[in-house]
């Protein structure tokens, strides 16, 4: 990933535009293969988890109301 994002970097990005970043989806998280994975790396690179299914309608409807209401 780190040798396509700073390919992009010097030859395709243009004045103005942002860093590239990657991102990598996976089914599980391994702390250890993340360990390695990014050890060495001067990059600013997050790891987190996300979910393997998106939430029904209510419960979306239910978290816009609440972050709009300020709750």
């Amino acid at each position: 990933m780190n040798l396509y994002l700073n390919y992009f970097k010097s030859e395709e990005n243009v004045e103005g535009d942002n860093e590239p970043i990657g991102i990598i989806l996976s089914a599980d998280k391994d702390e250890v293969l993340v360990e390695y994975a990014m050890g060495g790396l001067s990059n600013k690179i997050f790891v987190s988890k996300y979910q393997l299914y998106l939430p029904g309608k209510n419960q979306l409807q239910r978290k816009v109301r609440s972050i709009i209401q300020g709750k």
